[in-house]
């Protein structure tokens, strides 16, 4: 069974183009726009990978992973943080992304991310 990763970004072009590239890779991929709508896919069936978009409207990113942290289940799920702010990763590590990628995305980064953190697909 492929794995499962979940794309949160507020730009569809993004979540598109992120999905398309996961997917001939050979990962499930599951989408969402925001960090409500990521919570609901979560609901529905857990991910291997999270790829999350930051800046968001109504909850951005790390508001997302506090939520999502506070359901025991998904506490161990890995997030990398997709960001145009090239801040520090401490930062994101305080924040309990396990990395993050700076946009724009470069594809093959994303791919090389997701092999790293969860394996081949």
């Amino acid at each position: 069974m492929p794995k499962t990763i979940l794309v949160v970004d507020d730009e569809p072009v993004v979540v598109e183009i992120a999905k398309r590239r996961l997917e001939e890779k050979g990962y499930d991929v599951m989408t969402a726009g925001d960090g409500n709508g990521a919570l609901a896919c979560l609901k529905s069936k857990t991910p291997d990978l999270i790829f999350l978009d930051v800046q968001m409207p109504d909850m951005n990113g790390y508001t997302f992973i506090m939520e999502k942290n506070k359901i025991p289940a998904f506490v161990d799920i890995p997030v990398v943080v997709l960001t145009a702010y090239n801040e520090t990763e401490a930062l994101f590590k305080r924040h309990g992304a396990k990395a993050y990628l700076l946009k724009p995305l470069k594809l093959q980064d994303l791919i090389n991310k997701a092999i790293e953190v969860i394996g081949q697909p």
